[in-house]
């Protein structure tokens, strides 16, 4: 049985026991068929090691196939912490200095205040980078002094990105493979899509329930252009990437592009299990980088959150038909995440982890 410590409402129930079990789920599936919400996972970690994992719903509205505990889904933005994962490896291999600005390792900056922006600041959110541009003659441009403020930017972890490629001198696909997912047994996680896993996939809805048409289209077209040319994507580099997009017409801006270690991991929850297992046990995570409001900053890769005597961490996760959340205690070695395939699926998280762990966490009201 769970301690009363971290999930605080489940040491008696209402996942701890079978009966109990039935009566949670019943509730979630109430709660998803008025989202809509087709699917969804959640998943526990207990005493620093993968506890749980409850799956809910279908793959898809008009499907009967259940989601299970090796389905596919979109991470979003939990896609960052794996990137903060392989920073901190990299470092560790005195690889990477954290206090370097980013255009010591690719200059491709030219703004002055741009050019101050160093790693520490990118995996904190205050680089002051936008979160995506969305005109390719825009440059990119910090909008307030680098390291005042927190700003959450895609646009800084995907130049991350680039550095990682550069220092180590393989493509992200690779340098994630071998730094995060094979060590950690992650054996169904990729940093881009694959077509083979199409049957294990949790499918992308609007907030109507309708199925998200294209979700694929990118992922497919450079399978299919690598293929051509005898390559996989697995690879790839900055260049190769941004150029096959060039020739597929597809956009040349970091939040169109695919492979994307800002936003793009898939994976399933037996193997994110594993990645927030890994992560959490690193206690620099826990140090405060740059104040967002009371009892809310952000670390290195991860938000933080005090409530109370307790500290947390946490990341949201918001690709277009996927809403996902993560939330850990490190000093309690537990945590517990959620998967969802609808634009719908904050809602139903919010009330899973608000349920699980008796606490009102104030990280919501950011989201």
């Amino acid at each position: 049985m769970l301690r009363r410590s971290f999930f605080q409402s489940l040491a008696t129930a209402p996942l701890v026991s079978v009966d109990e079990s039935a009566s949670f789920e019943g509730d979630a599936l109430e709660r998803m068929a008025v989202g809509p919400v087709p699917g969804a996972v959640v998943g526990v970690l207990e005493g620093g090691k993968p506890g749980w994992v409850r799956p809910l719903g279908v793959l898809a509205l008009d499907s009967k196939k259940p989601v299970e505990a090796s389905s596919i889904f979109q991470a979003a933005s939990l896609t960052k912490q794996v990137i903060a994962y392989a920073a901190f490896s990299l470092r560790a291999q005195g690889k990477l200095d954290f206090e370097r600005t980013l255009v010591s390792y690719v200059d491709d900056l030219k703004d002055p205040q741009a050019r101050k922006v160093t790693i520490r600041q990118v995996l904190s959110h205050s680089s002051g980078f936008p979160n995506w541009r969305f005109e390719e003659s825009k440059p990119l441009v910090p909008e307030f002094e680098p390291g005042s403020r927190w700003q959450y930017s895609g646009e800084g972890y995907f130049y991350l990105q680039r550095i990682l490629e550069t220092v180590s001198g393989k493509g992200i696909c690779e340098l994630i493979e071998d730094l995060v997912f094979q060590p950690l047994g992650m054996t169904s996680s990729s940093l881009i899509w694959r077509p083979e896993w199409l049957d294990r996939t949790a499918l992308p809805h609007s907030r109507s329930g309708e199925l998200r048409s294209n979700w694929d289209k990118r992922a497919r077209g450079l399978h299919e252009f690598a293929a051509k040319k005898g390559q996989t994507v697995r690879g790839w580099k900055y260049s190769d990437y941004s150029g096959a997009a060039k020739e597929l017409g597809t956009g040349l801006l970091p939040n169109t592009l695919t492979p994307n270690g800002a936003s793009g991991m898939v994976t399933c929850a037996a193997d994110y299990a594993r990645c927030v297992a890994a992560a959490i046990k690193n206690t620099e995570l826990r140090k405060e980088q740059i104040k967002m409001r009371p009892v809310l900053g952000w670390g290195l890769g991860w938000g933080i959150e005090r409530v109370g005597t307790r500290e947390f961490l946490w990341q949201w996760g918001d690709n277009g038909g996927y809403k996902n959340i993560v939330l850990a205690e490190p000093a309690r070695e537990e945590a517990i995440f959620v998967f969802t395939n609808s634009d719908g699926g904050a809602k139903l998280y919010e009330w899973i982890v608000r349920n699980a762990t008796g606490i009102d966490h104030p990280a919501f009201l950011r989201l």
